[in-house]
Order: structure tokens, then C-alpha cells, then sequence
């Protein structure tokens, strides 16, 4: 053969081998080079001690062809080629079986140049599967944004159960409940937001693995990089505390009885509970309070007189020493102590110990001493293993208690003010803005939840105007609709309503916001979005700071960021549950009335001290009989709701649709008429004026049926504008609500909650209106007594008359 036959024939061979390696590739891959095939099918070959033991032809050479491109070197023996977690680990696996021949075949010289593998038809079927999941991982990263939960053990540890990434070298995170391991990558992916701790999503609201108890709350080391300290000490808190990772009461016996849901509320909430309580059997003396497993010595002292488990049985440690504390016969080792500590017990003894450690012979009654009332008692107690009481803390609680009620003595009043309102009043902007002008700042923890519920509400914004863009679309006939969405933008549309329908909402975010921020800011920008956005009066659920936090959602979705006093505000929500939140604080009184009747010895206005109590209403209104101390209610109504809908449960199964300012005026009259706000006034606050007279001009306030005859008393003038007329339009129907219940005056205030001045002026006047209220009953008290001695003191009344009713 010449050397021009054989240039042709090993360019042929190599353009051979070139083809069958893009069949095996995904399109439009580029070609690997020779390190990357030479480190993915062959290792360094060992020859083996014993060559009969092994199933490779050890006569065969190690040579390769010069015509291949490949280089292959000698193999180990193995019956299953290795699994090299690759991009190109299929192909180049493949190829690497097309390479070697049988045994028995040889090359042109005639010498075997090629290994032979022994590979049964269930391992190569296997493989095959495994090569699959491989590649369906890494394509699904990329193609979907829904995040897979690990539903079954993942037996190899090293091994990701969402990617596959098979390195040794990467930490991977376990979950507590299906011990599914995920790498650092496919972590939040996975968990979420970790309402529940380290659990798959598909795992949240499950009982944790028993094995894994002891790690609740213990943070691991790939979880502190992936997550600021600030989350990662929400993930341990909730991890540790959240309801479904407690002990199940099924889980506990004792003293032979299963406890019930109410006996391990009174066992987990006592002031000493036992520490470390696992799933098992014990024994609980009631009257000392001594705790142990079951056919154990005690290994504890808990809080005494305990309405848990049954009768204490007298072989519940397995004792066999013939003498008995409470009727349970003690351990050798507990004997041993009792003797050490000077105890006088002879066989048949019974003893009756008390929590704080004083005996006495059954029967008797008479004290004969305290067992643990010597250090050196409680010294050997501990070389044994045995378990002493805690010090005594009723002296440092009766400290405690004069303290308070010293403090409280010294302290001037402190009125009670009630702030109540529908979701989206503004009733969180208004508290906000208190404590900016009042109270003390925001700490660490609280910034932290602040910037996560602003994370989380901005998709929960752009999920409203993705359903109201579908909605517009089916209204659109016309086949080129302003409102079409780009086949990209669809995917992660229908995920994102999907969740928030399935209610998995909070599983996802915001851990997931700074992966699909940037995704989230381009739909954002879409025109079918802005198109969308311009119809938001249409949108019941999309509130008007929604522009303002879309505009930043790269901002928004950074680990640098931090809410500024303006996010704050605009955010909603009052705290971390939306529940019951309370702020104290205290200003000077500098207005006229009050420096002219009292100073404080420093000559300076007197200080006022007010506890803000806000509150959203979701359950009723049976539990407001505990704030009958109230001095004052304030009721925060959102003018521009007039148009809006509100949503609520009926009979925790029927949702029911009404326009919310109706709501807003239904709440009110409840509120009215309960019996412990009989004597209270009353403000109302007309909040979001600045939103309401913007509105007004395009929507007119007859849309609520409330104020259906709004539009024939309007009066067109240059003086007075649309929205203020329809402001007082609006506050006279508030008045004659009030006046129809209780007879009395309603104050109602004008207020844009972000505007600061606008609610320190609303601070203001709701000291007047308390001031007032003040003097009214102490004119009552006075007319009352007047009235009594001179029943012809008709000018008093007369000036009484007139402040109650002005």
C-alpha cells in the first residue's frame, strides 16, 4: 500500500468516525476533542493477580491502530463500563463498545489488539434506562420552570435526585422526610422557599424521618452558602417549630396510655418539658416528676402534676430493690444513691417524694428530710447518671413580678387604640408610618421578612395580570390580538397560575425569585402586558403599587438588596402573619389646649402614650371582647375601593363575591355593634384619597350600588372638585351608619397613607377627638351631680347638650 492509499483510507476512517459520533450526539453539538473522549472511556490498565479469575483476554496486546482518531488505552476488568456523569457520557460510552471486537478477532498483523466484556442483557437494559434519566434531567432543567421533588429514597447519596450530577466532591443537601439529595444548584429548585424546612415541595406538610429528628434546626454548611444568615435562621426556625415535624401524640406512651393531641400540648408545653422526647415508651411520676423510658431509671425531672398518660405501674423502671418512691419500685442504682445521701431504706420501705425533693414514709406524714438538699447528694446523683431538679425559680419570678408592677406604677396611661380594616385599606401603610414618625426602627429580621414578602408579591402582581391578559384574549376576536403572548412567555405563564391555584404558591417563592427575575422583567416589558396593565381598573385583585415593584424586579430579586423607607411602605402586609400586630409610642402634645392646661415639671408639653393595635378581620368579630379597654377605634376604609371586588368565605366553604366598599361598610356596622366598643368613638379614616381622585374621573362612584344616587347632587364648580364633593358624599354615609346604631357623632379624617404629614395629621386629630371624649364624660359626671342638687340648672345642661352632640 502506498502512502497515498493509506492518507485516503485513514481520512476515510476518520470522517467514519466523525459521522457515527454526531448520530450518537444531540444536535447541533459540537464534537468533543480527544481529552475529553480519552478521560471518558478508558482508564489506566492494573493487570489482574490471578488471569484466570478474569473474564479480559490477558494475552491480548495493548496496541491500537494508527487509523484511529481515538486513543485507547487497557481496561481494568469490569463487567459494567463506568458511569462518568458527562455531557458526552452516552456517546462516548457507546462508542467505546463500537471500538473493541470479540477476542477472538485480530487486526490486519494478526495480533489481538481489543478487550472483551462479559455484560448480561438486564445490566445493559439498566444502563440504557440510566442514560435516559440523564438526559431527560438535563433537558428538563432548561424546558420547564416546575421543580421536581425527590418522591423515593435516592440510594446513591452522591447522586442528585433532580440533575444527576454524580460528583463526589459536591456537597449535596438531604431532605428530612424522603432523604432525596439534591446539589447546590437544584436546591431551591427543589425545596422552595422551605416553609417547612429541608423538605422536598412535594414532601412539605409530611412527618418528618424518625432518624433525622436530631438534625432539625442544625443548619449544614451548603445550606449556609446558598441562603443569607437571615434566611437560614427562618428555614432552622420554622424547620424546628412548624407543626408537621413535631412528635405525633400516636408516637408516645405513657405509663401504658397513648397520648392524645391535648396530652402532648400539656407534656411539650410545661415549663420543664423533657428535652431531646423521641417516639417510644416511658414512665411519668406525677407527684416528683421524674422521667424515664420505660424499664429504665429515671433520666429526668419534668414539671410535676401533669395530667398525662395513666397510673404510674410499680414495675415501670424494672426495679427489684423492694423499696418503692411513689409506688414504683426503684432501680439498684437509684438505691445506691438514696443510701449515699444517709436515706434510711430497708427492703419494704415505701417512700412518697414531692417535685421538690422532701420525703416522707407513706402513711405517716411527716417530713423526714429533703433528698436533694445537699450539694453532695446532687454530685453523685450526676456520677450516676441520674437526674437532679432545677433550682428553684419561684423567688426570681416574684422579682420578676414586682418589677412589672412597680414599672407599671411609675408608667403614665397608655390608650388603647383599635385600628381595624379590610385587606388593602391601608391599615399596614398607616402603621408603618407610625412607627417611622414615633416608634423604634425596624430591626434585622423584620427588614429581612419585609424584602422576602416583596419578592414573593411581585409575582403574586404578575400572576393577576397574566389571568386578566388570558381573559382579555378570549374577549378579542380578531386574530392579530394586542394581547398575544410569546411561546416562551406561555410556558412559564401557565406554571405560575398553576401553583397559585394549587395553593403551592409559597413552596416556590421567593426562593425561586432570583432565577426567573430576569424572565419575569422581559414579560413585564411585553406589550401584551402593558397592554393588559392599562385596563387594571378591570383587575379586582391587582393593587396599585404593582407598577411600582414590576419596574424593579432585577432590583428586587438581588442577594445586595435592601428595602428602602419607600418600599416599606408601598409593601403590604403588617406583620410576618397579618394577624394582631402592636406598636407603643409616646410624643410631646404641642398643641394649644394641652400646653395650656398642664406641663410636666420641666415646663415642656406633656407626653402622650398611645399602644397601636392593628388588625385584619378574616374570622369575625367574636374575639374583640378581650380589647374592651380600648379608648378608641379607628376604622380605615380605601376611598378607590368603591369599584373594587372582595372575596370571602362563607361558611368555610362557599366563596362569595361583593364590591368591597359594601364589605367595608358591612364590617363597619359589626364593629359598631359590638357590646364592648359601646362607649368608644369612632374614626373613620377615608384613606388612598390621592388613588381616589385619579379614579374618579375615569370610573364614577355610582358603580357601587352604595352610592348609586352620587351622580344627581353633584354640582359643577371651580372650587370644589369631583373627588372632594364625592369625599363627603362618601363620609355623610359612613355618619349615617354610625348615628342609625348609637345615636352619636362619627369623626371621619381625610388621609393619603404615604403621605407622612397627611398621617401625623390624622395622629393629631385623633388626640383631639380622645381629648374631647375625655371632657364630654367628665360633663356628664358633673350635669349628673348638678342635676342632683338643683334641678333648675338648665343652662349646665344646655352646654353639656352641645358637646356631646357636636
Amino acid at each position: 500500500m502506498t502512502d497515498d492509499d493509506y492518507a485516503i483510507n485513514e481520512q476515510t476512517s476518520k470522517q467514519h468516525w466523525e459521522d457515527l459520533l454526531r448520530k450518537m450526539l444531540p444536535a447541533g453539538a459540537p464534537l468533543p476533542d480527544e481529552d475529553q473522549l480519552d478521560y471518558s472511556i478508558s482508564v489506566e490498565y492494573q493487570p489482574p493477580t490471578h488471569p484466570h479469575n478474569n473474564n479480559i483476554n490477558h494475552h491480548a496486546l495493548s496496541r491500537t491502530t494508527t487509523s484511529s482518531p481515538i486513543p485507547i488505552t487497557k481496561n481494568s476488568n469490569f463487567t459494567k463500563p463506568p458511569k462518568i456523569h458527562h455531557k458526552y457520557t452516552s456517546a462516548t460510552t457507546n462508542l467505546a463498545a463500537s471500538l473493541v471486537t470479540p477476542a477472538s478477532e485480530t487486526g490486519e498483523d494478526g495480533i489481538s489488539n481489543v478487550l472483551s466484556f462479559d455484560t448480561t442483557q438486564e445490566e445493559e437494559e439498566e444502563e440504557e434506562e440510566e442514560e435516559e434519566e440523564d438526559n431527560d434531567s438535563s433537558t428538563s432543567v432548561t424546558a420547564s420552570p416546575v421543580v421536581e421533588t425527590g418522591g423515593k429514597k435516592n440510594q446513591k447519596k452522591n447522586i442528585c435526585s433532580r440533575c444527576g450530577n454524580g460528583n463526589r466532591l459536591k456537597e449535596k443537601e438531604g431532605c428530612i422526610v424522603c432523604d432525596a439529595r439534591y446539589c447546590s444548584n437544584c436546591l431551591l429548585k427543589a425545596m422552595g422557599s422551605m416553609p417547612e424546612g429541608r423538605k422536598c415541595v412535594g414532601c412539605i406538610g409530611r412527618p418528618i424521618d424518625e432518624s433525622r429528628r436530631q438534625r432539625l434546626g442544625k443548619c449544614s454548611r451548603m445550606l449556609s452558602k446558598i441562603c443569607s444568615p437571615l434566611e437560614v435562621r427562618q428555614i432552622m426556625l420554622a424547620e424546628k417549630e412548624c407543626f408537621a415535624n413535631q412528635l405525633r401524640p400516636e408516637q408516645l406512651v405513657v405509663n401504658g396510655r397513648q397520648l392524645g393531641q391535648e396530652d402532648l400540648c400539656e407534656l411539650l408545653g410545661c415549663p420543664v418539658p423533657p428535652l431531646k422526647l423521641k417516639p417510644g415508651k416511658y414512665w411519668y411520676d406525677k407527684d416528683s416528676g421524674l422521667w424515664g423510658q420505660e424499664g429504665e431509671k429515671p433520666d429526668r425531672i419534668v414539671s410535676s402534676k401533669l395530667n398525662v398518660g395513666g397510673k404510674l405501674q410499680m414495675d415501670a423502671s424494672n426495679g427489684n430493690t423492694q423499696v418503692y418512691i411513689n409506688g414504683r419500685q426503684i432501680t439498684k442504682v437509684e438505691l445506691r444513691v438514696l443510701k449515699l445521701a444517709k436515706v434510711q431504706c430497708p427492703q419494704g420501705t415505701h417512700f412518697w417524694l414531692y417535685d421538690d425533693g422532701s420525703y416522707e414514709e407513706e402513711g405517716q406524714n411527716n417530713i423526714k428530710g429533703n433528698i436533694w438538699g445537699k450539694a453532695s447528694t446532687r454530685f453523685i446523683s450526676s456520677l450516676f447518671c441520674l437526674p437532679v431538679p432545677h433550682e428553684a425559680c419561684q423567688g426570681l419570678k416574684l422579682k420578676k413580678h414586682e418589677s412589672i408592677t412597680q414599672n407599671l406604677e411609675h408608667s403614665t396611661r397608655v390608650d388603647k387604640l383599635m385600628l381595624f380594616g379590610l385587606e388593602g385599606s391601608g391599615t399596614s401603610t398607616i402603621f408603618k408610618q407610625v412607627r417611622f414618625l414615633y416608634g423604634d426602627k425596624l430591626s434585622g429580621e423584620e427588614l429581612q421578612h419585609l424584602k422576602l414578602m416583596i419578592q414573593s408579591n411581585t409575582y403574586r402582581y404578575l400572576s393577576v395580570l397574566l389571568e386578566g391578559r388570558e381573559r382579555f384574549e378570549e374577549e378579542d376576536d380578531s386574530d392579530s390580538s394586542v394581547y398575544s403572548f410569546k411561546p416562551k412567555f406561555k410556558h412559564f405563564s401557565d406554571w405560575l397560575l398553576d401553583i397559585m391555584a394549587m395553593g403551592d404558591f409559597e413552596n416556590y417563592f421567593p426562593a425561586a425569585t432570583r432565577e426567573y427575575a430576569p424572565l419575569v422583567d422581559e414579560i413585564w416589558k411585553d406589550p401584551a402586558i402593558q397592554e393588559t396593565y392599562r385596563r387594571r381598573d378591570e383587575l379586582n385583585f391587582l393593587p396599585d403599587v404593582a407598577k411600582y415593584f414590576l419596574d424593579r424586579t432585577i432590583e428586587l430579586s438581588s442577594n445586595d438588596y435592601e428595602p428602602s423607607e419607600k418600599d416599606i411602605l408601598y409593601a403590604e402586609g403588617v406583620t410576618p402573619t397579618n394577624g394582631l400586630s402592636c406598636l407603643d409610642f409616646s410624643f410631646r402634645d404641642h398643641s394649644p389646649m394641652s400646653m395650656s392646661i398642664s406641663d410636666d415639671e420641666n415646663g415642656q408639653s406633656p407626653l402622650i402614650r398611645f399602644q397601636l393595635l392593628g388588625m385584619k378581620l378574616h374570622d369575625g368579630c367574636k374575639w374583640l371582647d378581650m380589647f374592651e379597654d380600648a379608648r378608641l377605634v379607628i376604622f380605615c376604609v380605601a376611598l378607590s375601593d368603591y369599584d373594587q371586588v372582595w372575596a370571602h368565605k362563607h361558611n368555610d366553604d362557599v366563596i362569595i363575591t361583593e364590591n368591597k366598599m359594601l364589605a367595608n361598610r358591612d364590617l363597619f356596622e359589626r364593629l359598631v355593634k359590638q357590646a364592648c366598643f359601646a362607649d368608644i368613638p369612632f374614626v373613620v379614616i377615608l384613606n388612598k384619597y390621592d388613588i381616589f381622585e385619579e379614579k374618579i374621573g375615569r370610573t364614577p362612584l355610582s358603580v357601587c350600588e352604595w352610592f348609586s344616587d352620587f351622580g344627581a347632587g353633584v354640582v359643577k364648580t371651580s372650587t370644589v372638585s369631583l373627588a372632594n364633593q364625592a369625599y363627603y358624599y362618601v363620609g355623610m354615609k359612613f355618619k349615617e351608619v354610625y348615628a342609625g346604631i348609637t345615636g352619636r357623632k362619627l369623626f371621619v379624617w381625610q388621609s393619603v397613607g404615604r403621605d407622612r404629614g397627611s398621617v401625623q395629621g390624622g395622629i393629631s386629630f385623633i388626640t383631639e377627638v380622645i381629648r374631647w371624649d375625655q371632657q364630654r364624660h367628665q360633663h356628664q359626671h358633673l350635669y349628673a351631680h348638678a342635676h342632683d342638687d338643683d334641678d333648675d340648672n338648665t343652662s349646665f345642661y344646655t352646654h353639656s347638650n352641645l358637646i356631646v352632640n357636636s
